[in-house]
């Protein structure tokens, strides 16, 4: 790229195009993710909600993908050398999600058991959508996917002994109501760490660990990571 003589090179930043986007009709799919989906549909396809995820230049390992989801399954399509993998779920295979952020690079990770094996599917998408992936991980956890943790807090405050203890580790326990109407105990622990390449630099990890009715709410924290998990308890327990 030529401007007034000199040489630009692009940044490599990530732009807009390579966010993942809502589908709101069939024929907004790719020809190979729309034959798959509608194998799986049963009735109409405003029935269930679409996201696709197109492949991101700037981040490794990445791929085209979309994931549907309704009627207690959930459908995943992801593109590959050999044609598109495809992976189906009923919603009650599902037993803990996590969701792990550094930067603007996250993911959405669910935990499964097929054939008494247990695996992982994950959604990577960038932090700015996250109004896309926030409803589905409601609806995961078997909340309504409009569910806001900001007013689930509103009875039932939480614990002001954590903010004195971490403020980080205060902000994130808020998700913590997606499993329950609230707590006021907890586990909370943290570490100083000093790097190995740079010893007179320290940083902190944390840990929380929450018990609440529907499961078990834990958070990690090192820098500019971060990991929520959801452990929902089985109905049988």
């Amino acid at each position: 790229i030529m401007l007034f003589g000199k040489n630009l090179m692009p940044d490599g930043r990530p732009t807009m195009s390579e966010w993942p986007v809502r589908v709101w009709a069939e024929k907004e799919l790719k020809e190979e993710f729309r034959i798959q989906a509608r194998k799986w549909i049963r009735g109409e396809f405003e029935e269930y909600r679409f996201v696709y995820a197109p492949e991101r230049k700037t981040a490794k390992n990445s791929y085209d993908y979309v994931f549907g989801y309704g009627k207690e399954e959930v459908l995943f399509l992801k593109k590959s050398e050999d044609g598109v993998e495809r992976i189906l779920l009923r919603k009650d295979q599902v037993r803990e999600a996590a969701v792990e952020r550094e930067l603007l690079n996250v993911q959405l990770k669910l935990y499964y058991e097929e054939k008494k094996e247990r695996k992982e599917l994950a959604f990577p998408y960038v932090a700015s959508v996250y109004d896309l992936y926030d409803p589905f991980l409601n609806w995961v956890l078997n909340l309504e996917q409009d569910f806001q943790p900001t007013q689930a807090e509103g009875e039932n405050p939480r614990p002001k002994k954590l903010y004195h203890e971490s403020l980080p580790m205060y902000n994130f326990s808020l998700d913590a109501y997606r499993l329950g109407d609230g707590f006021q105990e907890y586990q909370y622990h943290k570490e100083e760490c000093r790097s190995r390449w740079m010893p007179w630099k320290k940083h902190v990890k944390e840990w929380l660990k929450i018990d609440m009715e529907k499961g078990i709410f834990e958070v990690y924290s090192e820098g500019y990571y971060k990991r929520c998990r959801y452990c929902m308890i089985s109905e049988d327990q």
